[in-house]
């Protein structure tokens, strides 16, 4: 049975569909409202619980798998872990193979000013790290890859998950936040960790799914930040959260504070050299995909397939994805509406099949010079060679292994590829 692309996260290996491009699994298994932490709110010196859903794919028997939080939007006054878009994006990808989870935050505000926003936005980002070090602690009960943890969100969530990743060092932290411990009476609302639970963990995320969403200042993005990834995706007419740079406003009517939308993100980035993707929604509001009209389903389709691609290629780096989009810049726009769609070919190809002494097999996107690990079982599983090479196009010697069925396990990167083949 031919097997895709499939990230070599642990010892199994799916010999059906394509994991984590595609859905292999059926179903899927979910824990909700899971207890991560709790903490004083903007309103309250009384703990709030604070609760999470984990979505797993239903059967799999992998140990590590990577998770992918999906987080809830809502001006930081409304919203909650079922968010429509929140539970189609952990549903779907959980049915790739991923963990994913969609968790609440505190909300509420102290204040509508400048200073009420950034601590607004500190509580949430306390509380997705403590989620975030929460899966970490518990990686052996939901089998979590550690190495693995992609933070996303939508609007407010999308706010949520890039100053998790970038505001991420005390030179940072804005002069108007008081680090020091929460009292009930006082100013203090803790570091950057916050107490949200005591956990140790890491707190640290390998990618950042930004849709729609800013940050304070792109100066937080600093080169030590370099091995994270981001994707952003934002419409140039959003009223709500800026493209570029500008003030935002709560409910569209109180000035709270100048942020940098995804395109001065996308700016700060290329600025750095940092790899990144941007995929503008030409002429559209905010969170074009959330509505349920016609256009905003398909919206949301698009959207999940630009996901799907830049976990796949540039998070998981498991090759090149079956269904791509391009880049799009606002500069773009002019000539673009909306989002198109590109389906290509799997990466390797093992030809002829059935092989007679000599299989070939050849990559259309791996680097020349990449090195791949060839291995060749027969049917029952034994390992019968076992070789090394770099790919673009490359011979294998089968003149010493008997007639019959075989498969050709491909390894380059993180990831791998199975193929069945004859020798005649």
């Amino acid at each position: 049975m031919v097997c895709g692309l499939c990230c070599a996260f642990a010892q199994a290996q799916y010999t059906a569909g394509d994991r984590y491009q595609k859905t292999v699994f059926s179903a899927y298994d979910s824990v909700m409202n899971v207890k991560y932490g709790a903490n004083a709110t903007a309103s309250s010196s009384t703990p709030q619980d604070l609760l999470m859903d984990i979505y797993m794919p239903k059967g799999d028997t992998l140990m590590k798998r990577p998770v992918v939080f999906f987080t809830h939007g809502g001006s930081f006054v409304s919203g909650s872990k079922e968010s429509m878009e929140s539970v189609f994006f952990c549903r779907e990808f959980s049915k790739r193979g991923y963990i994913t989870v969609s968790q609440n935050y505190r909300l509420g505000f102290d204040s509508y000013d400048e200073t009420g926003a950034l601590r607004t936005v500190w509580r949430a980002a306390q509380d997705g790290r403590a989620a975030v070090r929460y899966m970490r602690a518990n990686a052996a009960l939901y089998g979590v890859d550690t190495n693995m943890i992609i933070y996303g969100g939508t609007s407010a969530g999308a706010i949520l998950s890039l100053q998790l990743a970038f505001l991420d060092q005390s030179s940072e932290v804005p002069a108007k936040i008081d680090t020091s411990a929460y009292t009930s009476n006082g100013t203090g609302i803790e570091g950057l960790e916050g107490t949200t639970n005591n956990l140790k963990n890491s707190s640290k995320v390998q990618a950042v799914i930004n849709l729609c969403g800013a940050i304070g200042d792109t100066s937080w993005i600093t080169s030590g930040d370099a091995s994270i990834p981001v994707l952003s995706m934002h419409g140039t007419a959003d009223d709500v959260v800026p493209y570029g740079t500008a003030t935002i406003k709560i409910f569209g009517l109180i000035p709270l504070m100048d942020v940098s939308g995804s395109g001065s993100i996308r700016e700060r980035l290329n600025h750095l050299g940092f790899h990144n993707r941007m995929y503008t929604y030409c002429g559209a509001g905010h969170v074009p995909f959330g509505d349920g009209t016609t256009e905003g389903m398909r919206a949301l389709d698009s959207t999940f397939r630009l996901i799907n691609q830049f976990l796949y290629e540039d998070v998981l780096k498991c090759g090149i994805a079956e269904v791509r989009v391009n880049d799009i810049d606002s500069s773009q726009c002019a000539a673009l509406t909306g989002l198109t769609a590109t389906r290509v070919s799997n990466d390797m190809v093992v030809y002829p099949n059935p092989a007679g002494e000599q299989l070939f097999i050849r990559s259309h996107t791996l680097p020349a010079g990449t090195p791949v690990q060839v291995e060749i079982m027969d049917m029952m599983g034994r390992k019968v060679l076992s070789q090394e090479h770099t790919l673009q196009e490359q011979a294998i010697d089968l003149s010493n292994l008997p007639k019959g069925s075989y498969s050709i396990r491909l390894k380059a990167n993180a990831c791998s590829q199975v193929k069945s083949f004859i020798r005649l």
